[in-house]
């Protein structure tokens, strides 16, 4: 299978409880968020689009923190 770079796709805000976003996404997931992750002007019943994307900086990062930490480990 082959993969593009970024993958978008639609989701709907159900509802919002108790600042919780509550966000039914394709094949019958339910997404709980913060209702501070929504964009501007976004209410209850709306389509969203989601695009995901590969991060290589932030992939690199965390990558580096955690050999940093296991050489920390394996050195004490």
């Amino acid at each position: 299978m082959v993969r593009n770079r970024e993958s978008s796709f639609n989701v709907d805000l159900d509802r919002i409880e108790e600042g919780i976003a509550v966000i039914l996404a394709p094949g019958g997931f339910q997404w709980h968020l913060p209702e501070s992750y929504l964009p501007a002007g976004v209410s209850e019943g709306m389509t969203m689009t989601v695009t995901l994307e590969n991060n290589e900086q932030a992939t690199s990062i965390r990558l580096e923190r955690i050999r940093a930490l296991r050489n920390n480990l394996e050195n004490r």
